[in-house]
């Protein structure tokens, strides 16, 4: 969460803002080959509810998705909005047929007297488990002074009810999306409170947790959410969200960066050959097909008009020497992006990410305060 000062003067003056500068497609439009279809799954534009701890409300984002014995899980955030707070909850949702009907299995409330969100599926000796973050409710640049502590909770039963959220990391350490490696150990990158540094951490069990190599430590580059890919080689990669200067944090302005990081086996030192320019890789989440390495993230626009998409990208290389190739954008805009991924069948994938209202295309820093969709996606890389 950017500061929330800053963004409410960002949107207090987004109706006024002039006309944009890029040619970027209008988020009605048809959309790329390679997007098979594309619906609202939950409706939040036109939610009227606030109990988010028990029901839906207008503002839903940050969803993942996962394949748990032979069934599609669906997870996302459901709030009044952006803000840290504790009116706030997770949903989860099970599909036997693909993703094409979702059932509501549980909701999981944030805790009492802090905020709760940023959810991901892993599995823990056969059970599926989440990882979320729980945050204290204070307004701050940089998610600073919020107490970021880790959690996870985890089903026996499939994902009908849940166990009580418990720590998994050191405080002021943010986990992203936790990764396996051949010999099922799990992995995540983890960022600390004021997005200062990016370090690895690493457990045999998905409880108890180890802090390892410091993967970025630039923190006037102010890193945060990193997305793990083990490469084929063995290789493990982190594409490094950078949000750069107080100018820079909304992506509107100057600098869109994303850091290329790697670490050979064991994984005891990271370097860092590379850095992207021209994209800025919120939110990611990274998946391969047929040797081929795509980033689902949110794209930025430098345009005054603060106007954001949810976007598929391909690396094409390798560490060092990658070029991104931008293939095209999901229906989406203002506050959106913070995407799930999973195989349907040989190239064809399911995804659900979040968007604001399309039909406005807002600014990013307004709808951040304003309802929003999650939305369901088929994708199939055999058009690219």
């Amino acid at each position: 969460m950017r500061s929330l000062i800053l963004a409410l003067l960002v949107a207090a003056c987004g109706d006024n803002a002039s006309a944009p500068t890029s040619d970027a497609a209008s988020p009605g439009d048809a959309g790329p080959a390679w997007l098979t279809s594309a619906r609202v799954f939950v409706d939040g534009v036109h939610e009227t509810n606030l109990d988010c701890r028990t029901g839906l409300c207008p503002h839903d984002e940050n969803t993942d998705l996962v394949v748990f014995q032979g069934a599609t899980y669906l997870v996302h955030r459901t709030a009044e909005n952006q803000v840290l707070g504790p009116n706030s909850s997770l949903r989860v949702y099970r599909s036997a047929d693909h993703g094409a009907h979702f059932d509501l299995l549980a909701i999981i409330p944030a805790p009492v007297d802090r905020d709760l969100r940023d959810p991901s599926f892993y599995v823990i000796d056969g059970k599926l488990a989440l990882k979320a973050i729980t945050r204290l409710p204070v307004t701050s640049d940089r998610d600073s002074n919020v107490d970021s502590i880790s959690v996870n909770t985890i089903s026996a039963d499939g994902g009908t009810t849940w166990g009580p959220l418990t720590a998994i990391g050191p405080e002021m350490w943010s986990f992203w999306r936790i990764r396996d490696d051949a010999a099922g150990v799990n992995y995540s990158a983890a960022y600390h409170d004021g997005d200062q540094s990016v370090q690895l951490f690493t457990s045999a069990d998905g409880q108890a947790w180890t802090a390892g190599a410091v993967i970025y430590a630039k923190s006037e580059d102010t890193p945060l959410e990193t997305e793990l890919v083990f490469l084929p080689s063995g290789d493990l990669l982190a594409l490094v969200r950078m949000d750069g200067t107080n100018d820079e944090l909304f992506g509107n302005f100057g600098r869109l960066r994303t850091a290329v990081c790697v670490a050979s086996p064991p994984y005891t030192a990271f370097t860092c050959p590379q850095t992207l320019d021209g994209v800025r890789l919120d939110g990611p989440v990274a998946f391969a097909s047929g040797g081929r390495q795509l980033v689902i993230a949110r794209k930025h626009f430098i345009e005054s008009a603060d106007r954001k998409r949810t976007a598929l990208y391909e690396l094409v290389g390798a560490p060092g020497s990658y070029r991104v190739i931008d293939h095209g954008d999901f229906p989406s805009a203002g506050d959106t992006s913070y995407a799930g991924v999973v195989p349907i069948a040989d190239q064809q994938f399911l995804v659900s990410y979040y968007s604001s209202n399309i039909a406005e295309d807002g600014p990013w820093a307004r709808d951040i305060l304003e309802a929003s969709d999650i939305w369901l996606a088929t994708i199939d890389l055999s058009k690219l």
